[in-house]
């Protein structure tokens, strides 16, 4: 580990209780000098209660249908440098399999903190989760997440990089509810008279689910790169990205699943209540058979069988579970970075799992939508990308960066056939 994380694991984490016990006759100094906030974009906590040294935090579901619990938080801590303050999650545990993420260059870069740091405990029937969050010496604070954020700062960097670069067309596709500009990306073949077919790719639906735009942030750069795979690509064939379909949530810091009244994932319906679905749909369709390709790029839930994985979710049309079988065996080929993708276990097919008719009942989602937009297409369909951990391997931002070459790899030979 890097960064703050050695820092973090020297200190011992002590169970709440004894927390709760030091809290009793707190340091006054560093009371008044510890501060936890989410005023930035991308910032998200509710500060249930402080002891001391300790706060009791839990993820603002200020967004979410009543009754419905999510695991997204991104707070920063300010506070005397190299002097633990400790977090603590009740009741439910939204702390990763690799731990919360760190940050301590402002939300830039980031590492896992570990699990190891964190520290369940007991009292009667209730459960707590915390671990010791630490301001590095000469910093003067430390940011913590469920997983590496990825925010508009983000998109800026990467488009910084490559401004100059003319098989790259940044375009505003819409405004936000909040008059916010949403970005389209085009990359590839710009020359319309040789266009061979569009890819169209989105992420964000939900908000928190930044790997997967770190994952698009890879394609992209596989697309533009000086080499063989780019040069193919920007031969023929072009791509439209989408990499904040909730754009407003994406720097509010809402986590964005289960939106009330239904999220971005669920409003491709007749009468969108998103202007960046409607937009979506209206810039997507007006391309009509050019599109040879849509996938739209997820993360899943923090823990457990299909969470702890990279898969394709199939789709409920017949006709295209062999092209979304086809795509998984080219994926599973062709990859080369360090995210793992195995055909026999990468694959969730419709009726499977969660993967039901009935998790769709409140409203079309783009997957579906697309599937119904572009029959033609060889492939239209969902991809979910692990928060931290796939199949046992570390996900950083720069693994799934690599995997999103290894997705324009797959992409390309699954559209040249």
């Amino acid at each position: 580990m890097l960064g703050l994380a050695p820092l973090l694991l020297h200190v011992a984490v002590a169970p709440f209780g004894v927390a709760q016990e030091r809290a009793r006759q707190p340091n006054v100094a560093a009371r008044k000098a510890f501060t936890i906030d989410a005023d930035y974009p991308g910032g998200n906590v509710r500060v249930v209660r402080r002891e001391g040294d300790t706060f009791v935090v839990a993820p603002d579901l200020r967004d979410t249908q009543p009754g419905v619990w999510w695991f997204y938080y991104n707070f920063r801590l300010r506070g005397p440098a190299g002097q633990p303050a400790t977090i603590v999650f009740e009741d439910r545990n939204p702390i990763g399999v690799r731990g919360p993420a760190v940050s301590v260059d402002g939300g830039r870069t980031w590492t896992w903190l570990g699990y190891e740091a964190v520290t369940e405990s007991k009292t009667g029937s209730k459960t707590s989760w915390s671990f010791p969050a630490v301001v590095p010496l000469g910093a003067t604070e430390a940011r913590f997440a469920f997983a590496p954020p990825y925010q508009q700062s983000h998109l800026r960097e990467w488009l910084n990089v490559h401004q100059d670069n003319p098989a790259l067309k940044v375009e505003e596709l819409c405004r936000s509810r909040k008059d916010r500009a949403v970005e389209l990306l085009r990359a590839g073949c710009l020359d319309e008279s040789r266009v061979k077919g569009v890819v169209l790719l989105t992420s964000r639906h939900h908000a928190c689910e930044s790997i997967a735009t770190y994952a698009m942030e890879g394609i992209l750069t596989a697309v533009l790169a000086e080499d063989e795979l780019g040069r193919r690509w920007r031969k023929q064939w072009q791509i439209a990205a989408l990499p904040f379909t909730d754009k407003d949530g994406v720097e509010d810091g809402d986590q964005g699943k289960n939106r009330s009244p239904h999220d971005h994932n669920r409003d491709y319906n007749d009468k969108p209540l998103y202007p960046e679905v409607a937009a979506w749909m209206k810039r997507s369709q007006s391309l009509g058979p050019k599109v040879v390709f849509s996938l739209d790029m997820h993360c899943p839930y923090i823990r457990g069988q299909w969470n702890d994985r990279v898969y394709i979710v199939g789709g409920a049309k017949p006709e295209f579970m062999e092209r979304e079988r086809e795509f998984v065996t080219s994926l599973a080929r062709v990859r080369q970075g360090p995210i793992p993708f195995h055909a026999s276990e990468c694959y969730l097919p419709h009726g499977v799992a969660w993967n039901k008719t009935a998790n769709y009942a409140a409203g079309r989602s783009n997957g579906a939508w697309s599937r119904d937009a572009f029959p033609d297409a060889r492939f239209c369909g969902t991809i979910e990308i692990a928060y931290a951990s796939a199949l046992g391997e570390e996900v950083t931002a720069d693994s799934a960066r690599r995997f999103g070459r290894d997705l324009a790899s797959a992409i390309l030979e699954h559209i040249e056939r």
